[in-house]
């Protein structure tokens, strides 16, 4: 099993597993799990993210978890 400390970050929090916290969360995922398939756990729509942040690096969902890694997910930004 793989630990993680994710971060969900502005309208992204809504998907954090305890409501109404913002705090940071570890997550275990098995052995082999990529970026997608935390995505996946946490049920978060796929056109909600703008970018996948591990370790204070971006990253794609092909990315192979490892234990103790740092993830921050940040939703898309509209503006003009």
């Amino acid at each position: 099993m793989k630990k993680a400390e994710v971060r969900l970050y502005a309208s992204l929090r809504k998907y954090h597993p305890n409501p109404g916290d913002s705090e940071a969360f570890s997550l275990e995922m098995a052995d082999g799990a990529k970026l997608s398939d935390l995505v996946d756990k946490l049920k978060i729509p796929r056109q909600e993210i703008g970018v996948l942040m591990v370790n204070s690096t971006w990253q794609k969902e092909t990315y192979l978890l490892q234990d103790g890694d740092r993830i921050g997910l940040f939703p898309l930004i509209g503006g003009g």
